[in-house]
């Protein structure tokens, strides 16, 4: 005989008896409606707008990182496959899968993508639709559409199990939810297959943080395997694949996986379809960890205040929450093998801020034995939070025996507009693209809903032949 199992408090899937209710959708099917059921009309003006943003800055961020050894690894993988999805930056063409893995490292690349609920949402969701739509001859108001939603799950997926950090991944985990959200999207899943296609991408979702510590390829890599993941999920639901439909809050689901409980399923489903969560993005300005990004800023305005010597600073103190401060490798400390070692560090960022290091360039973080910044570095103490710590950022300086003080709420400095998103579009894609070129795709992007078919978007993102 098999166990069975009293129906637990809340299961969608309890009933009462013969003349009990319909049973409540599980989350995968919520999740499943909305996606298949809102319009590109049904989105407000400004969460389109955001959405072009968001595209806009995923795309300059891969195109300055197409040298870049991760994505190189990457192409190298796929270099046998032929297809019909664009590669950023790139003449070659490969399957939806493998452009979509491709791609994310690329958005990821830089270290200098968007942040939403503990994860990189552009960098897998985008890759994802871009590579399914095209494909499949999508227009352009369906990918802003992919776009909105694959956000949509992203931070949805981490909502209902937010115990997943630090032990795993936002990105390799949430991501691949919304990579397959995305990607299901501009295949035009039915109800059911969305079911299957996020169950499936729930099942093979994966990633931790350690190779933030050692700064190693690993948690790059497991970006572009996110996406792939999702664009994998989606297509096997086409071919006929199945997933529980209690994939997410069941007994051995989900958010217990990598949760530990499902005491916050109604987490990742309040407020679907009326809270936009791309509406609540950030981006990044430097090219470094977006935990480290606030600790930079209040250090390079405290040196903008007071024109600190740096031989006369005598000790740097920083208190941050306990999720930034646990997050694998803010506390890194030297020698940094790697440059991205170097990036997650908060003591090796700041201390750059500090000293009038050039720290937007992404290549300045080469220098990762700088003998002024180790020093300083070694003179920066990182702190246990307060009681009231929620979400701020402390930083002190003292210097020639002055305490000089700052705080700021973490990425408080670091919400979009677009005025923000199009200078750093034209920063980082001038070195690597033709003016025009960069004029038209700036164009194009503001202008997407108008367009048919978004393989004018990527035919203006592969070299001109």
């Amino acid at each position: 005989m098999h166990a069975t199992h009293p129906a637990q408090a809340g299961s969608p899937r309890a009933t009462a008896g013969p003349a009990a209710a319909a049973p409540t959708p599980s989350v995968a099917e919520q999740w499943a409606a909305f996606l298949h059921d809102t319009r590109f009309s049904d989105l407000p003006a400004p969460t389109v707008a955001r959405a072009k943003s968001r595209l806009l800055d995923a795309l300059a961020t891969a195109m300055a990182a197409r040298d870049l050894p991760v994505p190189a690894v990457a192409r190298r993988f796929v270099r046998a496959n032929r297809g019909p999805a664009t590669v950023i930056g790139h003449a070659e063409r490969l399957p939806a899968v493998d452009a979509a893995f491709v791609n994310a490292t690329l958005v990821n690349g830089c270290t200098h993508d968007d942040f939403l609920a503990k994860s990189h949402p552009g960098a897998v969701t985008i890759p994802a639709a871009l590579a399914s739509g095209e494909a499949h001859g999508a227009s352009g108001a369906e990918l802003l559409a992919a776009i909105v939603l694959g956000y949509d799950i992203v931070a949805r997926a981490y909502l209902g199990a937010p115990g997943m950090l630090p032990a795993f991944r936002g990105t390799g985990v949430a991501g691949a939810i919304g990579a397959a959200a995305a990607a299901g999207r501009m295949l035009a899943l039915d109800r059911q297959r969305m079911v299957n296609a996020l169950g499936c991408a729930a099942m093979f979702a994966s990633g931790f943080g350690e190779g933030f510590r050692s700064g190693t390829m690993d948690v790059k890599l497991n970006v572009g395997w996110a996406s792939r993941t999702g664009v994998s999920a989606a297509e096997l639901a086409a071919a006929g694949a199945t997933a529980s439909p209690l994939a997410f809050e069941g007994e051995s689901g989900y958010f217990r996986a990598f949760g530990r409980t499902a005491d916050h399923a109604a987490d990742a489903t309040r407020d679907l379809g009326r809270r936009f969560m791309i509406d609540e993005v950030v981006y990044k300005e430097r090219p470094v960890c977006i935990f480290v990004q606030t600790p930079v800023h209040l250090a390079l305005t405290l040196r903008a205040r007071h024109g600190f010597d740096p031989a006369r600073i005598e000790r740097v103190t920083i208190r941050a929450p306990w999720l930034t401060l646990t997050n694998p490798g803010y506390t890194n400390v030297a020698p940094y093998q790697t440059p991205l070692k170097a990036r997650i560090s908060v003591r090796f960022t700041v201390a750059a801020a500090l000293l009038g290091r050039p720290v937007d360039e992404y290549a300045w973080y080469d220098n990762t034995a700088d003998p002024e910044v180790l020093a300083l570095s070694d003179r920066i103490d990182l702190l246990d939070p307060a009681p009231d710590q929620d979400g701020r950022v402390d930083l002190e300086v003292l210097h020639a025996g002055a305490s000089h003080g700052i705080s700021g709420l973490e990425m408080d400095s670091l919400t979009p507009t677009t005025d923000k998103i199009v200078a750093k579009f034209r920063r980082l894609t001038e070195p690597c693209m033709p003016a025009a070129r960069g004029a038209a795709l700036l164009d194009m992007v503001m202008a997407l809903e108008d367009v048919p078919d978004i393989g004018a978007l990527t035919a203006l993102l592969r070299p001109a032949e």
